[in-house]
Parts: C-alpha cells; sequence; structure tokens
C-alpha cells in the first residue's frame, strides 16, 4: 500500500476548469488522473456546472481521454434533481436544453411550486424570466442551481 493510498481515502476533482477548459484537457490532466488511479484512492468527479447532463460530462471526458465511470460523476444538477425528488417540487427549469434532459422524468407540470434557476443564456429573457417571476409570485420557492452572478461570453460580452 502506497503511502498517498494510506494519507488518503478518496479525492473529489473539479471538472471544468481543472480537469479540462472547454473541450481541451489541461496540461498534464489525463496523465495525473492516470497515476492517482495506480495508488487505489477512490476518484469522484465534481461540477457546478449547469449547461450540460452528467451524461453529457461523461461523453466529454470520455473524448477527452479520461479514465471516468460514469457513477464517478456528481453535479449540480444531481443535486437539484435529489432535491426536487426529495420535497416533491413540480418546478418550472430555467436550464439549457442539454440539462433539461436530466429532469426528462420529473414531473414540470403546473401548477409548479419551485422555480429552479441554472447557467442558461438562451432562457434567460423576458418572456421565461417574467413566467419565473410570475411562479414566484404564488408562492413557490426559488432554486439557484448555479452561483454564477452574471454570463460573459469570450468577447466578454453580456
Amino acid at each position: 500500500m502506497t503511502a498517498v493510498r494510506r494519507a488518503l481515502r478518496g479525492v473529489m476533482l473539479d471538472i471544468s476548469g481543472t480537469l479540462h477548459v472547454n473541450y481541451s484537457p489541461t496540461p498534464n490532466a489525463v496523465a495525473a488522473l492516470t497515476r492517482l488511479r495506480a495508488t487505489g484512492v477512490k476518484v469522484r468527479f465534481v461540477t457546478n456546472s449547469t449547461k450540460l447532463t452528467d451524461e453529457s460530462l461523461f461523453t466529454k471526458l470520455l473524448d477527452m481521454g479520461f479514465e471516468v465511470d460514469r457513477s464517478e460523476i456528481f453535479s449540480s444538477l444531481s443535486a437539484a434533481k435529489q432535491l426536487i425528488t426529495d420535497r416533491g417540487y413540480r418546478p418550472l427549469l430555467l436550464l439549457e436544453d442539454d440539462a433539461l434532459s436530466q429532469f426528462s422524468d420529473i414531473d414540470q407540470s403546473a401548477p409548479h411550486n419551485a422555480v429552479f434557476i441554472g447557467l442558461a443564456p438562451s432562457k434567460l429573457d423576458y418572456e421565461h424570466l417574467n413566467q419565473a417571476f410570475q411562479v414566484l409570485l404564488n408562492g413557490a420557492d426559488l432554486v439557484g442551481i448555479h452561483r454564477a452572478r452574471y454570463f460573459a461570453s469570450s468577447e466578454k460580452q453580456l
């Protein structure tokens, strides 16, 4: 048993910005993960990204050459879905289309009793925000799935 294995029982690795940036692995990340796995330490992948489903993140990591099992990924979307299930929410979800597909088995019918907002630039328009506002006026809970205060494009435009 290596010294690393004796000292650590598990490691949580942030995905976006740590293992990769956009669709490129960060330098030496694939090799570092391989070396870490060789120690026998349990690895979990975490992210606060709300634009892609866990399944899409899994595929993306595999395509970049990372050795990952689907069950090792935990995201803000995973946590949100668990919260929805635990509290019996019928949410209005302001999420990008890919992320929405992770909630296809959740009752999203009106009347909504919660509004969940992720990083979803295409849904942050008057129509969607007004719909969310109306739901909130009727007493629904508001849950932010992503911490970002704004969304800037690569051209640094809002």
